[in-house]
């Protein structure tokens, strides 16, 4: 229970830094405020999406052995990154980072709702 809490606390270190407002989009009223997130969970999700890709498909390379060993690094590097990077971007980044905003404003309302309930940061006692 302690590293979910140590997570958690991590977490809300990394939520959103400030908020913005939208004019209109479908689905929101006018003034809708919206979550800006900070550079460090962009980080974070970016790293946590683009690292299992990487993963697979250096596996996915090691197993076709016979085809992509005899190619030279960069084209190896060139073809990876070719399929991860697009993946991540239009994919798994977004909506990696659409559960952490979400999970983040969960636990925010949830904190608030609870009166003489403190979010402790960091392990402070």
């Amino acid at each position: 229970m302690e590293s979910l809490a140590l997570a958690s606390a991590v977490l809300e270190q990394l939520a959103p830094a400030a908020t913005k407002t939208r004019r209109t989009r479908p689905g929101r009223a006018v003034g809708d405020v919206v979550p800006v997130p900070s550079i460090h969970l962009r980080v974070a999700v970016t790293w946590v999406s683009i690292f299992p890709l990487v993963t697979l498909g250096m596996t996915v390379m090691t197993l076709s052995g016979p085809i992509t060993g005899t190619w030279p690094t960069w084209l190896r590097a060139l073809s990876l990154t070719g399929v991860v990077v697009p993946t991540a971007v239009y994919f798994v980044v977004p909506r990696v980072l659409a559960l952490s905003l979400r999970w983040l404003s969960w636990r925010r309302r949830s904190a608030a709702a609870e009166p003489g309930r403190e979010v402790r940061v960091g392990g402070a006692r």
